[in-house]
C-alpha cells in the first residue's frame, strides 16, 4: 500500500489535498477535485489496517456499495464515487463543511434552543427512514460524530459503512479496559460494531441483533446529549458501560418538554419491544412536540431529489468498479434517457459492456462516444483495446496513435500500445512505450509488471525482477507480480527465492493455477522433491493446467522409487 498523502500534494494528479483527518481505523482526505471543480471527502482506511487482512478491502467495498445505492437525500451524506488508487480503495463523499454534531453538544445552540434540537432530531429520522428504505438494515454506530452539519444547518448522517461491515463478536477489549477515545471498528477488530457509549443493551452480547430498534436506542442516547449536554451513562470502561446500559435506568430528563423527556425514556428502554417501533414513529412524536413548542406546522418529510445525468454516470462508474455491472448499465441507460448526447455516458457504458465480455456492443458505444467527442483520448484508447481483443491489432494501434495525437501525455494509451506491439513481436518498441507511460505515471504497478515481462522476454531477467519489485512496492497484493517475479528468479537459478514468490502469489490468490504448477515444477527440477511437489501439481491439474498431468505422473513414479 502507498504511504499517506500530505496537505498540498495531489492524488493521481487530480485531487489536491487540503486537510487530512484521522479517526480510529480510518483516514479522510478533504480534497479539491480538479476534474469536477468541487471538494470531496475521500474516505479510506489507514495502510496498517488494510495490511492486516485482504478481506478488509472487500469489506470496505461492501460499505461503498451500500452507500452508493442510497442515492440522494438531504439528510444523508451522499456517496459520489468509488476509486481504487494505487491499490487502496477510496470512497468519495460530498464535502459537508460545517463540522459535526459534537461541536453543538453542551452549547447554548442546543441547551437553550429546544426547537433546534427537535429540527436536528426530525432531520435525523428523515435520513434514517430513507436509508432503511434503501436496504440498510441498521446503522449500528449512531452518535454525534456521525452526524455532519452543513453550512446552512442541515444534519446529514454519515458512516453508514458500519452497517455493513462485520457480524462476529469477539472481545474487542478486556473487560476493564478504558472506554476508547475512538471507534471500535469491525474491519480492525472483527468485533461488535459500534461505540460503547451509545450501544443498545442487546448489542453488547450479539452484534447480529442490530436493527432499527437498536438504532433507536442509540438515537435516544444522542437525543439525551442534545437536550442535557451529557451522556445518560458514564463509565470508566467497556464493562462499566455494558453494565449500566443493561441494568440501570437513566435519570429522568428534567427542565425540558415533558413529552420529549418521556420519548427519550422510551427510546432508552432496555427491552427493544418497549421502544418506538420505527424512526417514522419517532419523527411523528418529535413533530407533535415541535408543533406544540413553536406553534408552527411540521414540514413534510424531506425526500431525495432524482439523480441528474452526471450523478447517474458517477453512480454507474462506481457500481461497475464494485462488480455490479447490470446495475451500472441501468444507471447509464437512465443517464442517456436524460441526455442522449452525453459522450461520457456512452464511453462508460462501453467500459462496462467490455468488462461483461460484450465486446461488439462496447465497440458501438465507443464509436458513439467518439462521434460526440472525437478528441476523447480515453475513447480512442479503449476502442483500441476492444479491437485488439477481436484480433484487430493493426486497427488497435491506429486507435492508440489517434489517442496520443490528442494527448501525448495520456499514459494508458502508451501502455495499451505497448501491449499491442509486444503481441506483434516488437518487444523493443513495446519497452519504449512502457518507459514513456512510466515517465508520465510512475505509480502504476501494472505498467511496471508489463515492463518486467518485456525485459524477461528480452533475456534481461535481472532488470525484470527490479521492475516487479517496483510494482510490489506500490501494491504488495498484486499476485501476478509475485508470479512473474518467481518466473524471472527461476531463470536466474534463484530457485529458493522463486518458490517463496510462487507461495506468496498463492496466499493472495489461491486460484492462481500457474503458481501451483510452477511451484511444483520448481520443486521437481531444482530440488528433486518429488513427493512434496505432488499436492501442488494435483491442484494445478484440478484447476486446468494441461501440463500438470504428465508432470504429476512422473513425480508419483519417482516418489515410488
Amino acid at each position: 500500500m502507498p504511504s499517506n498523502w500530505q496537505i498540498g500534494e495531489f492524488i493521481k494528479g487530480r485531487w489536491e489535498v487540503h486537510k487530512v483527518l484521522y479517526g480510529g481505523a480510518g483516514v479522510v482526505y478533504i480534497v479539491y477535485d480538479q476534474a469536477f471543480g468541487e471538494p470531496f471527502a475521500a474516505k479510506t482506511f489507514q495502510d496498517e489496517v488494510f495490511a492486516q487482512s485482504p478481506t478488509i478491502a472487500d469489506r470496505f467495498m461492501r460499505e461503498a456499495l451500500a452507500w452508493i445505492r442510497m442515492d440522494l437525500h438531504p439528510n444523508v451524506t451522499q456517496a459520489r464515487m468509488v476509486e481504487k488508487i494505487e491499490g487502496k480503495p477510496f470512497l468519495f463523499l460530498e464535502y459537508v463543511s460545517g463540522g459535526d454534531l459534537r461541536n453543538w453538544i453542551g452549547t447554548p445552540r442546543l441547551l437553550e434552543d429546544l426547537p433546534q434540537v427537535l429540527r436536528f432530531g426530525i432531520q435525523f429520522c428523515d435520513g434514517m427512514v430513507h436509508a432503511l428504505s434503501k436496504g440498510i438494515k441498521a446503522h449500528r454506530d449512531i452518535k454525534p460524530a456521525n452526524c455532519l452539519i452543513s453550512h446552512d444547518g442541515i444534519l446529514k448522517i454519515t458512516d453508514f459503512g458500519l452497517a455493513q461491515m462485520g457480524e462476529q463478536k469477539t472481545e474487542a477489549s478486556s473487560p476493564a479496559s478504558p472506554v476508547p477515545d475512538r471507534d471500535i471498528h469491525p474491519a480492525l477488530t472483527n468485533a461488535v460494531v459500534g461505540t460503547c457509549t451509545h450501544m443498545a443493551p442487546e448489542r453488547f452480547d450479539r452484534s447480529t441483533l442490530a436493527d432499527a430498534r437498536s438504532d433507536i436506542y442509540s438515537f435516544g442516547v444522542m437525543l439525551h446529549q442534545m437536550v442535557k449536554g451529557e451522556l445518560p451513562f458514564v463509565g470508566k470502561s467497556w464493562r462499566d458501560l455494558e453494565r449500566l446500559h443493561k441494568t440501570q435506568r437513566p435519570e429522568p430528563v428534567t427542565g425540558t418538554n415533558p413529552v420529549l423527556a418521556d420519548l427519550i425514556q422510551k427510546c432508552l428502554s432496555k427491552t427493544p419491544a418497549q421502544r418506538p417501533p420505527s424512526f417514522g414513529e419517532v419523527r411523528r412524536l418529535l413533530g407533535q412536540i415541535y408543533e406544540s413548542e413553536t406553534g408552527t406546522s411540521l414540514p413534510e418529510p424531506a425526500r431525495g431529489a432524482a439523480l441528474s445525468a452526471a450523478q447517474l454516470i458517477n453512480k454507474g462508474s462506481s457500481l461497475d468498479k464494485l462488480g455490479k455491472r447490470e446495475e451500472a448499465l441501468a444507471s447509464y441507460e437512465a443517464a442517456l434517457k436524460l441526455d442522449s448526447k452525453s459522450g461520457r455516458a456512452w464511453f462508460n457504458k462501453g467500459v462496462t459492456l467490455f468488462a461483461s465480455a460484450r465486446v461488439n456492443d462496447a465497440v458501438l458505444c465507443y464509436r458513439r462516444a467518439l462521434e460526440l467527442d472525437p478528441k476523447s483520448e480515453q475513447a480512442w484508447s479503449n476502442l483500441g483495446v476492444a479491437l485488439k481483443s477481436c484480433g484487430k491489432t493493426d486497427e488497435a494501434i491506429v486507435c492508440y496513435d489517434r489517442a496520443l495525437k490528442q494527448n501525448a501525455r495520456y499514459p494508458q494509451a502508451w501502455v495499451n500500445k505497448g501491449v499491442a506491439l509486444r503481441a506483434q513481436g516488437a518487444a523493443e518498441e513495446a519497452l519504449n512505450c512502457y518507459d514513456k507511460a512510466l515517465k508520465l505515471n510512475p505509480g502504476d504497478a501494472t505498467t511496471w509488471v508489463n515492463k518486467g515481462n518485456v525485459l524477461c522476454a528480452l533475456m534481461r531477467a535481472t532488470e525484470g525482477v527490479a521492475c516487479y519489485d517496483r510494482a510490489l512496492a506500490l501494491d504488495s497484493r498484486l499476485s501476478q507480480a509475485w508470479l512473474n517475479k518467481g518466473i524471472a528468479l527461476s531463470k536466474l537459478s534463484r530457485h529458493g527465492d522463486a518458490l517463496q514468490c510462487f507461495g506468496t502469489a498463492l496466499e493472495i490468490n489461491p486460484q492462481e493455477r500457474q503458481a501451483w504448477f510452477l511451484r511444483g515444477i520448481t520443486m521437481v527440477n531444482a530440488f528433486r522433491a518429488y513427493r512434496e511437489a505432488v499436492p501442488y501439481l494435483e491442484e494445478a491439474e484440478r484447476l486446468g493446467v494441461s501440463e500438470a498431468k504428465e508432470a504429476l505422473a512422473f513425480c508419483r513414479t519417482a516418489a515410488a522409487r
